[in-house]
């Protein structure tokens, strides 16, 4: 005989797991976020100090210039790779929450389908409408999911194209800043 509160409870408790494993992923996932700004308030603040330092060494507007436009360069390349870095850290998370639902969805529309299977196989006389119901929702839900997960990953492409574009417009502007320093002495 069949045991359908056996099989709702190894139901529940794959559920509770799923959601275990969901959530060491975000936490993480958390934690190299976290551990990326932190790294990146402390470089920031180095960084920051040292020019604090040096301009507190300078002794004439020309001077003053030169540094401002010295500072300008490496400033826009370290704002571009920390966006890529941020970008990286979220698109390799998007990637892991992905991977993890794509296996999970699978192995849950396989129970689900093999619980009304069993369910039609034992429940009474004309459950097999409902089941074939059932299955044709959980049919049509992986249609919507395969959708929506094309088109997530589409707009993944689609940011990532546009971070890159963008960081990499903004490092050309840095690099085309004529310096003013040099402008006056032309």
């Amino acid at each position: 005989m069949y045991s359908f509160p056996e099989q709702f409870s190894a139901l529940n408790k794959a559920s509770v797991d799923t959601f275990v494993a969901f959530a060491g992923i975000t936490s993480t996932s958390a934690e190299r976020f976290v551990d990326f700004q932190t790294k990146a308030a402390k470089a920031a603040f180095e960084d920051t100090v040292k020019s604090v330092r040096t301009l507190a060494t300078l002794k004439d507007p020309q001077e003053f210039l030169q540094f401002g436009t010295a500072a300008a360069q490496p400033g826009a390349e370290k704002v571009a790779a920390y966006a890529r870095q941020l970008y990286t850290i979220a698109s390799e998370t998007q990637s892991e929450f992905t991977k993890f639902v794509d296996e999970h969805v699978t192995e849950f529309n396989k129970k689900v389908v093999a619980f009304l299977d069993d369910a039609a196989k034992t429940g009474p006389a004309g459950s097999d409408v409902a089941v074939a119901a059932a299955k044709s929702a959980v049919a049509a839900a992986n249609q919507a999911y395969d959708v929506f997960s094309k088109a997530g990953r589409q707009f993944a492409e689609v940011t990532e194209t546009t971070v890159q574009a963008v960081a990499n417009a903004g490092l050309r502007a840095a690099n085309s800043a004529t310096p003013a320093g040099k402008k006056k002495a032309a």
